[in-house]
């Protein structure tokens, strides 16, 4: 998504120190203690979150009353219950917990069931997280009792799992299916951790072991075609899916599941057939909402004409011409190859380009007024009395396709400050305007941190949003000064990986969170202000 970032900032000095980001309502605190696979709220008033299960070690953050927490990972460990925590559509763990500062508010559904909405809500500036849940842990004694021998201390016993798998080999269904439960425990806990490619791979063990047992296979195979979709392998996910969907018809969701990956692959009919089946089995707002969304899409594409390449598809109308279409293409298949270049990524899919009416665009992505496009998973522009590919239209189709190389590299772990900076320097802006205000309200302690820039800015007034966006650029501009481009592809790489964004920070640039702010503002002095 790209805002307005000029030197209109220095005169909105004063008001950043009420930079604060809009946190949900406090639930009702009658609830009981979470456990692994629930949402909870935080019912103190401020909870510390410390970057391991040990309170001497560093406070990477703290949470407030009242927000909203998913909890992957609940552990007895020092005489305290720690809880592992990641913010609603995220899918990295921001640290650990007290659990006794959390109220459970929601709890996983059992096989075949339908959790709740874990989208990050609309209009994130990076392709929007999948914004239906996948079938959950089953709640019967038997798989808690495998998940307490599958996950030690935070890890996976893969010794557990072989020695599973040797039983299930010689033994009867009882073993056969304490081996598939096995591969399910470690699956969903490496997908609670972000390791994805090693959940798929327990996914794919699994499904030998699954057999004819119905609930077990379902579980299996709609989890496999939700890591792919959070891979951005949608065309690989329907296989699967599919799958699924024919073993048992009666269960939304992998219904669901299907109608966002139609709609990620631009196929906007089926997405709407999948979506009003799923409703049909299953009213809910998430489904409501994903079937107004795509429904607002065709009807604003409908008389649409549409242009293909290797890597995009354009569809255009109103404000855009056949001409302009095809030098879009031009321009963006360039940028794909320079991209691709820099960043050591190749996207699996094609990119949606919508070039839209400056009407059409407000009316379909619902953005506010300081956003000039936006990469919700598609590429939405808005060119109405544009003729030809300007110098302006080209940086902000550099911007937005760094969006999706990003997204698809990290698999939606990027935070977003890593996102709009590196979309910025991409597009070639650089701090020089800024450095001086970023640099006062820095050392003026209004700044905000980078840690808490990690959640959708669509909720920033234009004001937030202009510091958000420079102190983003300033950042990765100092990561692309001292450690080059294989510093930004370390962090990127470390942030598909890493169990938290503390992690991803000392794994791919030996640096916290403290460290970046603070270098941030010695390159800026360094580089500008001598």
């Amino acid at each position: 998504m790209r805002g307005p970032v000029t030197s209109c900032f220095a005169k909105s000095v004063g008001v950043f120190a009420a930079f604060l980001l809009m946190t949900p309502a406090m639930v009702g605190q009658t609830q009981p203690l979470p456990t692994a696979a629930t949402t909870a709220a935080v019912t103190s008033d401020k909870l510390q979150v410390f970057a391991e299960m040990d309170r001497n070690s560093e406070v990477v953050r703290a949470i407030s009353k009242g927000d909203s927490v998913y909890v992957d990972l609940r552990v007895d460990q020092g005489g305290m219950r720690w809880c592992g925590v990641r913010l609603e559509g995220q899918t990295a763990r921001i640290g650990f917990v007290d659990c006794k500062g959390l109220v459970r508010t929601s709890a996983a559904p059992n096989f075949g069931g339908v959790a709740g909405n874990v989208n990050g809500g609309a209009g994130r500036t990076v392709p929007a997280e999948i914004p239906f849940a996948r079938s959950a842990a089953p709640t019967a004694k038997a798989y808690e009792a495998v998940r307490n021998e599958v996950i030690k201390e935070g890890v996976v016993d893969s010794g557990y799992i072989t020695a599973a798998e040797a039983q299930a080999r010689s033994g009867g269904p009882a073993a056969v299916r304490r081996a598939a439960l096995a591969h399910f425990a470690a699956a969903e806990f490496e997908m609670s951790q972000g390791q994805i490619d090693r959940a798929i791979e327990h996914y794919e063990a699994m499904e030998e072991y699954s057999g004819q047992q119905r609930e077990l296979l379902y579980a299996c195979l709609v989890g496999h075609g939700y890591a792919l979709l959070i891979k951005s392998e949608y065309s690989a996910a329907l296989e699967p899916i599919s799958r699924a969907r024919k073993l048992m018809p009666a269960q939304p969701t992998a219904v669901m599941l299907a109608g966002w990956a139609h709609y990620r692959l631009n196929q906007t009919d089926e997405a709407i057939a999948d979506l009003q089946s799923a409703e049909k089995l299953h009213p809910s707002i998430s489904v409501e909402n994903m079937l107004e969304k795509v429904k607002r899409d065709k009807d604003a594409e409908d008389n649409f004409r549409e242009g293909e390449s290797s890597h995009f598809v354009v569809r255009y109308h109103g404000g855009a011409t056949r001409s302009l279409a095809s030098e879009v293409i031009r321009v963006l298949e360039d940028q794909f190859v320079s991209l691709r270049d820099e960043l050591h990524y190749t996207p699996h899919e094609p990119i949606a380009v919508i070039l839209y009416t400056q009407e059409a665009f407000r009316d379909v992505t619902r953005a506010p007024g300081w956003t000039g496009a936006i990469n919700d998973g598609k590429i939405r522009v808005p060119v109405q009395g544009v003729e030809t590919v300007t110098p302006e239209l080209t940086r902000i189709l550099r911007h937005e396709l760094t969006h999706s190389f990003v997204y698809q590299k990290t698999s939606g772990r990027a935070p977003t400050w890593l996102q709009e900076g590196l979309a910025q320097w991409m597009e070639g802006l650089r701090t020089d305007g800024n450095a001086a205000m970023l640099v006062a309200v820095f050392d003026q302690g209004q700044g905000q941190q980078l840690r808490y820039l990690d959640n959708t800015w669509m909720y920033l007034s234009s004001t937030q949003a202009r510091y958000a966006y420079a102190w983003s650029l300033a950042v990765v501009e100092m990561i692309e000064a001292e450690n080059g481009s294989d510093g930004i592809n370390r962090l990127l790489d470390a942030e598909r990986t890493e169990s938290s964004r503390e992690a991803a920070l000392r794994e791919g640039l030996r640096l916290n969170v403290s460290n970046l702010d603070d270098a941030t503002v010695q390159y800026l002095k360094k580089t500008y202000l001598q």
